[in-house]
């Protein structure tokens, strides 16, 4: 009678254990690699994409808006050409966008920047988290999300024309 039990044991173990190793191979990596560092790997479109010296003359259309104007009075800026600085936080090649934190790096000054490949300057072959970048585009709308704390938060939406890696000097 034992045995019969700790063969009966072993088998609901493994099937167990089985089940388990299917989720996690199966989850694509959202249990595992979720601290996996993303990365956008620019070559696509070198053809369509601008060097920063022939996007210089269009660059004087664009104005520095600061985060807390942006911020504050969205809605007066929507369709303005903008230029702004910071550090991306999150790229989601998926979905095009990425979240860049502006005025010092500061996570709570965070705007979600859309692009395409043509987007970025000619000289930029891979951009990832934490990277300096200016960018240039147009105020599209807000977004409206919750944070891990559960509170409602918005932020600036905006539209890349040009992205370039920022040189610190």
């Amino acid at each position: 009678m034992i045995r019969i039990l700790r063969s009966r044991l072993l088998i609901v173990f493994l099937c167990t254990l089985l089940v388990l190793v299917g989720y996690l191979l199966l989850s694509k990596n959202k249990v595992i690699g979720s601290n996996r560092e993303s990365i956008i790997l620019v070559s696509e479109a070198k053809h369509k994409q601008k060097s920063i010296s022939e996007f210089s003359n269009e660059s004087k259309k664009y104005s520095y808006v600061s985060f807390d104007n942006l911020y504050e009075n969205t809605t007066l800026y929507f369709g303005s050409k903008i230029f702004q600085f910071g550090h991306v936080k999150k790229l989601d090649p998926e979905d095009k966008y990425m979240l860049v934190a502006l005025d010092g790096n500061d996570a709570s000054r965070v705007c979600k920047v859309k692009y395409t490949d043509s987007n970025f300057a000619r000289n930029i072959s891979s951009l990832q988290e934490n990277d300096a970048i200016k960018f240039y585009g147009e105020v599209l709308s807000m977004d409206n999300y919750i944070n891990e704390k559960g509170r409602q938060i918005r932020r600036p939406v905006i539209s890349a024309n040009f992205i370039q890696l920022k040189l610190n000097k």
